[in-house]
């Protein structure tokens, strides 16, 4: 009893934490006063919302701080979301994944993520976590050097936020959008973003998101040349370091010394560049921050470099090249390069300078080339476009909205007028009205004593009615009853219809099993016989059985194989429907030989996808086989085509066999029906690829009869 007080206890102060998350979320700082490892005792005992949210606050906690555990706690808020069936919290933690995958270096399974949550998002119009799905693409593209896409997205994403009104996370489009404008060498438009995101960030006092902004901001600073620009640069990484320190988000305040250093070291004040350098390398080793310490040999190369120590300077960027290598950040490795042949040209050495030289050329092409720079200016043209339609509807509202005033206010005067009218000629008819009413009662007295005459026939016809309603009350019982009676006769009457099925079900299924029997004894002693005839014409008789009971044995495995497809519940699975497509004919590569067919593949729909393996490989073999069976030429072809369309996985089966014959169009899908005069076969491949499609939820259509026979199958993708 104690216990179970204790762990109700537990859950209304986890409530409590939940409360103060919500309300306290606007700074980072909010997520180390929850006390993760409490909420981590108390998961267990949490069922629907309250485990989803605790799952959500648990991961979140873990950004930045342990990436095992935050992805752990990410794939456990996935899998409770499928299994709550909660698509809001499916697409939040698919987007944590997205994120988790992104900072492993995992870019691809990272594109993965966010394109799926952005997919289930834009399925159930969740706008405000389509936004996030687009900033977690715009991130990876940026990561990746496409940062056409990664404005792109960006640019998605802040659209999205504007439309909600959203200051907070326009803030973060907008430094996102500045941050893509520093990497490709417009420092002055990405000064212009970072303002605009400070500003709004200020607005709705979110100091601790603020960090970022400060560090942007000194970067952008470092690189202009106006008089105030090193003052400027300085006090943007100083505040960033304040605000760090006071919202513990301590891993930040190794870029911010990097970027005082680097501001020193470009005007050649290298004690005070060292100093803060140290203090950078210190935070980048403590903390396994391989980007900064990169950063952190490219500086040191650079103020060695400048003090002419030029081996030493070398040997930096190797450190430093060999960190970038493998982070496989282009830009950086850029202006590696570019510091490479500066020194190579300051020892004379004009041969390595020169190759360097070019290697940073071809490597700032390869970032930043026509095509891209194009890209980002339809970007740009897009965006202003978007903003500019904003303005013009505004403005459509203002202008609508005035004259709808205008037109109250016209309306409003014509109605007084209108009112002053009525009263005078209502004052005019008063006199004539008083005596008319006077003139009026007498008549009202008459008409009384002739209502009191009417009231007592009403009061007599109130009595028949009632004798009515006591009859028609008889009637309704007695209909009552007959409908109850007609009730129980129709639940007797399906009763007896559904065991009549199951029991022909059953005895289809068991007559096909029996049979099977006797025709493998049948072929056995046909075989025999084949084995010891000597006359021609008893091995041709043999041969005719053998072939007979073959058929037979065809059409029974068939009628059983329909039977289980009719009976199979789907098992959904991850497949990739290429693969599946390929093992399915390569089973039957044998018959297709035999048959001397060609089958031909085009296959576009590689990928995972969501369906049941039996099924599907029990739709592409029968339809496969149906089309081999009514081959009409000796160059017969199939050809197989699938792809992704529309949310839809396609799949066309086209062959140049006999054809449907004009008039048996509307049968192909009745069981046992063939669609050549021809033998062979057993008229139930296609009857039961059609139920497989079914059961799947898909359709399959005959688009083309004859002169190349075509049919379409349309298979859902179901997320």
């Amino acid at each position: 009893m104690e216990i179970q007080v204790r762990k109700r206890i537990k859950i209304v102060l986890f409530k409590y934490l939940l409360i103060f998350y919500c309300i306290a979320f606007t700074s980072q700082n909010a997520i180390s006063q929850v006390n993760l490892d409490s909420l981590k005792e108390i998961i267990p005992e949490l069922k629907g919302k309250d485990k989803l949210q605790a799952l959500s606050v648990l991961a979140n906690g873990y950004t930045f701080i342990d990436n095992e555990e935050y992805g752990k706690y990410s794939q456990q808020g996935l899998e409770y979301a499928l299994s709550y069936g909660d698509s809001v919290y499916l697409a939040k933690f698919i987007i944590e994944l997205g994120y988790y995958y992104k900072y492993m270096g995992s870019y691809q399974e990272a594109l993965n993520k966010f394109n799926r949550a952005a997919l289930i998002c834009t399925k159930n119009q969740y706008s405000v976590i389509l936004g996030t799905a687009y900033t977690g693409l715009g991130a990876v593209y940026h990561e990746l050097n496409w940062y056409d896409k990664a404005l792109e997205y960006h640019t998605k994403s802040l659209a999205l936020k504007e439309e909600e009104g959203d200051k907070r996370a326009m803030g973060v489009s907008y430094n996102n959008i500045g941050v893509v404008y520093y990497r490709i060498d417009d420092p002055k438009r990405a000064l212009e973003y970072y303002l605009k995101s400070l500003k709004l960030k200020l607005e709705v006092k979110d100091t601790a998101s603020c960090i970022i902004n400060y560090i942007n901001m000194g970067d952008v600073y470092a690189e202009l040349e106006d008089k105030d620009s090193k003052q400027n640069a300085i006090d943007a990484f100083k505040k960033a370091i304040t605000l760090s320190k006071k919202y513990n988000q301590l891993y930040r305040v190794g870029f911010a010394y990097n970027g005082i250093s680097n501001v020193f070291a470009d005007h050649f004040e290298y004690d005070s560049a060292k100093y803060f350098l140290d203090l950078s390398m210190e935070e980048s080793i403590k903390n396994n921050y391989k980007k900064l310490e990169s950063s952190n040999y490219y500086l040191l190369a650079k103020i060695a470099y400048q003090e002419g120590k030029f081996n030493l300077a070398i040997n930096y960027l190797e450190r430093s090249q060999n960190l970038l290598t493998k982070l496989k950040d282009k830009t950086r490795i850029k202006n590696n390069y570019g510091l490479y042949a500066n020194i190579y040209e300051a020892k004379n050495m004009v041969d390595s300078a020169l190759q360097y030289q070019k290697m940073f050329s071809i490597m700032k092409d390869s970032i930043f080339n026509e095509e891209l720079a194009n890209n980002l200016a339809n970007v740009q043209i897009a965006t202003l476009e978007e903003q500019t339609q904003r303005k013009l509807a505004d403005k459509d509202e203002q202008i609508s909205t005035g004259k709808l005033i205008s037109f109250f206010l016209l309306s409003i005067l014509a109605l007084s007028a209108a009112l002053i009218v009525v009263i005078f000629r209502n004052y005019a008819q008063t006199n004539k009205i008083n005596r008319q009413l006077n003139e009026s009662n007498s008549k009202i007295e008459a008409q009384k004593e002739n209502l009191e005459k009417k009231n007592v026939q009403l009061a007599e016809a109130q009595i028949t009615i009632q004798k009515q309603n006591e009859v028609l009350k008889n009637i309704n019982i007695d209909l009552d009853k007959k409908v109850q009676e007609r009730t129980l006769e129709l639940d007797r009457s399906n009763h007896e219809l559904e065991k009549a099925v199951k029991d022909l079900d059953q005895f289809i299924y068991k007559t096909s099993h029996d049979l099977r029997g006797p025709i493998a004894t049948m072929q056995g002693i046909i075989n025999l016989g084949v084995m010891e005839a000597k006359e021609l014409k008893s091995i041709e008789y043999f041969n005719t059985l053998h072939k007979v009971s073959n058929n037979l044995n065809n059409v029974l495995y068939r009628l059983i194989e329909v039977h289980e497809t009719y009976q199979k519940k789907p098992i959904f699975e991850i497949m990739d429907p290429v693969n599946q497509i390929m093992t399915t004919i390569n089973s039957i590569a044998d018959f297709s030989e035999e048959s001397n067919i060609t089958i031909v593949t085009e296959l576009v729909a590689s990928g995972n996808w969501n369906s049941d393996k039996n099924l599907f490989n029990l739709i592409v073999e029968n339809m496969v086989r149906s089309a081999m069976l009514y081959k009409d030429r000796s160059d017969s072809m199939i050809k197989i085509r699938a792809e992704f369309k529309n949310n839809y996985l396609w799949i066309t089966i086209e062959d140049n066999g006999f054809g449907i014959q004009a008039g048996d169009e509307g049968k192909v899908f009745n069981i046992f029906f063939k669609g050549s005069p021809r033998p062979g076969g057993t008229g139930l491949e296609v009857y039961t690829a059609k139920i497989a499609v079914e059961k799947l939820g898909g359709v399959i259509m005959l688009k083309k009869p004859r002169k190349n026979t075509i049919f379409e199958i349309k298979l859902p993708v179901i997320g």
